[in-house]
């Protein structure tokens, strides 16, 4: 498989959505109705940007594993490490908030 299949996809899909992605957090930031001094709004922040990222390993995983650069049984280990950081995070963030 050549770049122009594998890869330039990817960076099509990822590079255009998270400008838009990005666009419309600063659009939302910008007309009041995403607040990020309120201590939902940060929460919603995490999370999003979490599922950005995660969607984004998800992908590249299993590309690589599609291109046996990876094991397949790699991509689950991978993508349940992340979320015990997402959780480790989540949990570390809130005891910050109650000191």
């Amino acid at each position: 498989m050549d770049f122009t299949h594998t890869w330039l996809p990817f960076i099509y899909l990822y590079g255009l959505g998270g400008i838009l992605f990005i666009a419309g957090i600063i659009i939302t930031i910008k007309s009041g109705s995403f607040d990020l001094s309120r201590k939902a709004h940060k929460k919603w922040m995490w999370v999003l940007l979490f599922g950005f990222v995660w969607y984004l390993m998800m992908h590249a995983l299993m590309t690589w594993a599609a291109l046996d650069i990876i094991s397949a049984y790699t991509v689950p280990i991978v993508l349940l490490g992340m979320v015990v950081v997402f959780i480790i995070v989540t949990l570390k963030l809130r005891k910050i908030k109650e000191v």
